[in-house]
């Protein structure tokens, strides 16, 4: 069995550059292999698996999520809030939420205490904002 001209052209292009070995060695796998193998080799990697969100992040965000406000001005607020409530200065004006997480731990404070902010928090906004229903 010869190879017409475009499938010559076609090899030429695709293994140009390669050594004689190694291409003894590919077309050995070739004839070793099935199709289907040789295509699921080629396949690009299939995507890693996504990383498991962060508890605390997730339980803050449902704490929050009354607030009607963009994710880094939730953020702002929680990190100026427990600032003050600890009488501790802290890193100004993270990007988000998970940002000011990490800020918040990298400045000592648990979990229990960030999360017990965030409920402070809404607490002092609801105390401010809020709306008294008449009997």
């Amino acid at each position: 069995m010869s190879l017409d001209a475009g499938q010559k052209q076609l090899l030429r292009a695709a293994l140009a550059k390669r050594s004689r070995g190694d291409l003894k060695a590919l077309f050995a796998a070739i004839r070793g292999n099935d199709d289907r193998a040789l295509l699921s080799a080629l396949a690009m990697p299939k995507k890693k698996p996504r990383r498991a969100s962060d508890p605390l992040l997730r339980n803050v965000d449902q704490i929050l999520k009354p607030l009607m406000a963009p994710g880094a001005e939730k953020a702002e607020m929680l990190v100026e809030h427990i600032a003050k409530k600890h009488r501790r200065k802290l890193a100004a004006s993270p990007t988000g939420l998970a940002d000011a997480i990490r800020r918040l731990r990298a400045a000592k404070l648990s979990d229990e205490q960030i999360l017990a902010g965030a409920k402070s928090l809404m607490a002092a906004l609801a105390k401010l904002h809020g709306r008294e229903t008449v009997v």
